[in-house]
């Protein structure tokens, strides 16, 4: 008898840091990962050439977007790639799996924990743009028309984020210090909701067709559930390197900060359907250590 063959995920956005970890991820879990032409403008992607790319996939994994950029940039990367996507979805019935934003939802009050359905206020192009994508599918998903899901993340923190990040910058910058010179950060005491890299794989593989949570349509929020400041993101580094000297938060920091100072996501129907976060902040934070390149310093002389 032959065995049935594993089932297909059509993944867009595979070389970015949420992307590289679903790749694995994906294929770990048993799945066909299939990727798109490499340099393919997907918004230009003619019908035809979609049906083809689609053709045999379960699952759509749509984990490409843009946070920076100019409007028509991030028009194109967060709501016409996701318009395409349910648009191949509506033709084919492929499930599709979107990676939304907290971003979304904008400022909340001081220990309120969002919920998918409270009102959404972005303050930056980004989550404006995030939030056209997602209320795409949260239509078409109500209308019966696609299968889909929007998991809006908090802070996602692990292995391969890059130095434009606070998490990848303040990893580089604290094990390559001497201790002596201060570093300077922006300040740090905004409270977020951080998420690891890990929970978001088991979230998305959680929802998979045939999993526990294959039920859930619409938007489903994915984080830890806790507000933790910003600082304790340079805390633990310095802990885990070792670092004993000190920092300034005088350098100034992101607008997009300042404008939402607190952050905590309700996870109440992402655990009604079986899942629950496994994963520490602290955890996140020795992954992304471990993953950084040897400095010269640690290689020792050839």
């Amino acid at each position: 008898m032959t065995p049935a063959s594993p089932p297909t995920a059509l993944l867009l956005g595979a070389n970015g840091f949420l992307g590289g970890h679903l790749h694995r991820a994906l294929g770990e879990a048993g799945l066909d990962v299939r990727l798109p032409p490499a340099h393919t403008d997907l918004t230009a992607l003619p019908e035809a050439e979609w049906d083809a790319l689609l053709e045999g996939a379960a699952v759509i994994v749509n984990a490409a977007g843009r946070t920076e950029g100019d409007l028509p940039t991030l028009t194109r990367a967060n709501v016409l790639l996701p318009a395409r996507v349910l648009d191949g979805a509506a033709r084919t019935g492929a499930r599709v799996i979107h990676l939304a934003s907290a971003a979304e939802y904008g400022p909340v009050p001081e220990g309120h924990a969002s919920r998918e359905d409270d009102p959404t206020r972005p303050v930056s192009p980004y989550g404006a743009t995030k939030l056209a994508g997602t209320l795409l599918l949260d239509e078409a998903a109500r209308a019966g028309r696609v299968d889909a899901v929007a998991l809006r993340l908090t802070n996602p923190v692990g292995a391969g984020m890059n130095a434009g990040t606070l998490p990848g910058r303040a990893a580089r910058e604290l094990r390559a210090a001497d201790g002596q010179t201060p570093l300077r950060f922006g300040p740090l005491g905004a409270r977020r909701d951080f998420v690891s890299v890990r929970d978001v794989t088991r979230a998305v593989l959680h929802v998979l067709p045939g999993q526990p949570g294959a039920e859930l349509r619409g938007v489903v929020n994915v984080g830890s559930g806790e507000a933790r400041p910003v600082r304790d993101l340079v805390t633990v580094l310095a802990r885990l390197c070792g670092f004993r000297g000190g920092w300034h938060e005088d350098v100034p920091g992101s607008p997009r900060s300042g404008d939402v100072p607190y952050q905590r996501a309700d996870l109440t129907r992402l655990q009604a359907s079986g899942f629950t976060p496994l994963h520490t902040l602290e955890d996140a934070l020795a992954e992304l250590l471990a993953a950084l390149p040897a400095s010269p310093t640690l290689q020792g002389a050839p």
